[in-house]
């Protein structure tokens, strides 16, 4: 099996998910541990090195450890540190299973691997939240200044995706709409309607998450604006609080 989709868009939560669901049966290999180093990557005209390429990945060798766990033999990988270029190596030996999963940005865009899946999955998610959810994880988890994040989502996440992820989904066997948030956003969205009785859309919980995160003097206010509107998500808020039930405000609105 394979699993795409957009930097942000939750592929990560589904392979939980599906290691959750299969257990000992599934067996995950992630492209992201195949990316070559640093000094290997192009570095494009404002002299940020672009990660966001085929060419940034060593392909033939995961191509290659995908045939041995395919014949059942196991696999040494060395882990990723995502531009953590002092953490010490670690490395991983996988092991084969019934079920083989691999996800990344270029695994059906690569000919060699997508003619080994047989079952391909399309995480697709609004762009917005993608966005969202992309800028605070470069800061809150890798560490990456907000200003190098913009311009890699600018220049180098969604040419890759217009160009190399977005053109599969139509071939995908199954396309998972990702609009309903991660575990975080649906427990903001639940606490808020609690406390105030407002329900928030997806987009703007995660600006309300984040202002949790933030140190600050807590005699100043944090003020989260409203950036969509939550009927667009109604998964998402099925999820969170069953629903739309009268007498609830969202968006100013008051549904009778």
């Amino acid at each position: 099996m394979g699993l795409t989709g957009l930097s942000g868009a939750g592929k990560t939560y589904y392979v939980d998910a599906l290691k959750a669901a299969l257990g000992e049966n599934v067996t995950v290999v992630g492209f992201d541990d195949y990316y070559k180093p640093l000094e290997m990557q192009h570095i494009d005209e404002h002299g940020e090195a672009n990660y966001d390429l085929p060419s940034a990945l060593f392909s033939e060798r995961f191509h290659e450890d995908l045939l041995q766990l395919l014949a059942y033999k196991p696999v040494l990988i060395k882990k990723y540190q995502f531009e953590n270029y002092d953490a010490p190596e670690q490395t991983e030996i996988v092991n084969p299973a019934p079920i083989l999963l691999v996800e990344g940005l270029f695994v059906m865009d690569y000919e060699a691997v997508d003619s080994l899946l047989n079952y391909r999955i399309f995480v697709d998610c609004d762009l917005e939240l993608c966005f969202n959810r992309r800028i605070e994880r470069d800061i809150r988890e890798r560490g990456i200044p907000l200003k190098r994040s913009l311009h890699q989502w600018e220049h180098h996440v969604m040419p890759a995706y217009n160009n190399h992820i977005l053109p599969h989904r139509e071939r995908c066997d199954l396309v998972i709409q990702n609009n309903g948030p991660a575990d975080e956003n649906i427990a903001t969205i639940r606490r808020l309607q609690r406390d105030t009785g407002y329900v928030a859309d997806p987009h703007t919980a995660v600006g309300i998450a984040a202002t949790t995160k933030v140190t600050r003097d807590p005699k100043l206010p944090m003020v989260t604006l409203a950036t969509a509107h939550p009927a667009k998500f109604p998964d998402a808020i099925n999820t969170a609080i069953g629903g739309f039930a009268a007498g609830v405000t969202f968006g100013g609105l008051l549904v009778a």
